[in-house]
C-alpha cells in the first residue's frame, strides 16, 4: 500500500476503531490508560491488525483477480521470451553444429520445457505473495505513469473505442483489417501457385507435388481467413476468435507434411537448362545438401507450430472486447 492518503485512512480508521473499544470496556464509559491497554489487547497484534489492512482485492485462485490479469501478462511475455531463445539457440546450433534431427527436437523440447516449468514457479510465487500483501497493479506505476494513463483513456474514449466489459476501460482496435486484407491477399496468390504450380510442369517429383498442392491448400484456406478478418474489421470478436482457432488446427496441420519433406530430401528439384534440348530438366537435390534441407524443413515446421502462439494470444486478447 503505497499511497499516503491511504496510509492515512488506515491510521484514522484504526484510531477510531481503538477509542470506541476503549470506550467499550471501560468501567466508567471514558477513555482510561488501563481501557487503552485492554482494547490493544482486544484488538490482537500489530500483524494480526496489519494483515487484515493488506486484504485488498478479490481472491481468485491464489492470486486476486485484480492481479491475475497483470500475471498472465507477466506470463506471456517471459513464455514467449523464453521459447524465442530457444528457437534462435536452436538455429545457431543447427547451421554451426549441423546435429541429428532427434537432438534438435530433443535440445528445443528439453529448454523450452525446462524455461517455462521455472519461469511458471517463479512468477506464480511472486503473484502469489504479491496477493497476499495486497498489492494491485496499480501499485507499480508512478503518479506521472498513472497520468498518462488517464490521458491516454480520456482520449482513447474520445476517439470511440470500445470499451471492456470486464475492466471498464476503452480498448485499441484489435485488428488493422487493411493489413489482415492486404498480408491475407499476398497468402493467397502463394497458395494458389503452390496449387497450381503453373511453371515446370511434369518437372517436380510426383511425392513433392502432391505435398506441396496440399501446403497449398492449406495456406489458401489460412489466407482467406485472413482476409475474412479484414473484412469483419473491429466487430464480431466471438468470430475472430474462431477464425483464429481454425487457423490454430491450419497451421498443426500442415506440420506432418512438412515433415515429410524433411525425411524425403531427395524429392526436393534442383533445374538446370540443357541448351542442347532447350529444355529444363530436374536433377534433383545433391546428397551433400540434404542435411541442410532436412533441418530448414525442421525450422519451418516449429516455426509454424510457433506462429500458433500468437493466434492463441489473441483470442485471449480478444476476450476484453466481448
Amino acid at each position: 500500500m503505497k499511497d499516503k492518503k491511504e496510509h492515512k485512512e488506515i491510521l484514522a480508521d484504526l484510531e477510531e476503531h481503538l477509542r470506541e473499544k476503549a470506550k467499550e470496556l471501560s468501567n466508567t464509559g471514558e477513555i482510561t490508560s488501563k481501557s487503552i491497554q485492554d482494547a490493544i489487547e482486544h484488538m490482537g497484534t500489530p500483524k494480526a491488525i496489519a494483515k487484515e489492512y493488506k486484504q485488498r482485492g478479490t481472491p481468485h485462485v491464489y492470486i486476486t483477480k485484480e492481479m491475475w490479469p497483470l500475471y498472465l501478462r507477466v506470463l506471456t511475455i517471459v513464455f514467449a521470451i523464453i521459447i524465442l531463445l530457444n528457437v534462435i539457440a536452436m538455429i545457431v546450433s543447427i547451421f554451426f553444429e549441423n546435429p541429428s534431427f532427434g537432438t534438435i527436437i530433443a535440445n528445443l523440447v528439453s529448454g523450452i520445457q525446462l524455461g517455462l516449468l521455472g519461469s511458471f514457479a517463479v512468477i506464480s510465487i511472486i503473484f502469489v505473495v504479491l496477493s497476499m500483501e495486497g498489492y494491485f497493479p496499480e501499485d507499480f506505476k508512478s503518479k506521472k505513469e498513472l497520468k498518462k494513463e488517464k490521458i491516454l483513456m480520456e482520449k482513447a474514449r474520445a476517439e470511440g473505442y470500445p470499451v471492456s466489459k470486464r475492466t471498464g476501460k476503452p480498448l485499441k482496435p484489435f485488428i488493422k483489417p487493411l493489413e489482415e486484407i492486404i498480408g491475407g491477399g499476398i497468402g493467397l496468390i502463394v497458395g494458389i501457385f503452390f496449387m497450381t504450380q503453373p511453371i515446370f510442369v511434369g518437372l517436380l517429383d510426383p511425392l513433392f507435388s502432391l505435398i506441396i498442392r496440399i501446403i497449398g491448400v492449406f495456406l489458401t484456406i489460412e489466407s482467406a481467413l485472413d482476409i475474412s478478418r479484414g473484412i469483419i474489421g473491429n466487430y464480431k470478436p466471438s468470430t475472430h476468435q474462431l477464425i483464429h482457432g481454425i487457423t490454430i488446427i491450419l497451421k498443426f496441420a500442415v506440420i506432418p507434411f512438412i515433415i515429410i519433406l524433411a525425411l524425403n530430401p531427395q524429392i526436393f528439384p534442383w533445374f538446370n537448362y540443357d541448351e542442347f534440348s532447350g529444355m529444363w530438366i530436374n536433377e534433383g537435390v545433391s546428397v551433400e545438401f540434404y542435411e541442410l534441407l532436412r533441418n530448414l524443413m525442421i525450422f519451418i515446421a516449429i516455426i509454424a507450430g510457433l506462429t500458433s502462439i500468437e493466434d492463441i494470444y489473441r483470442i485471449i486478447k480478444i476476450k476484453n472486447y466481448k
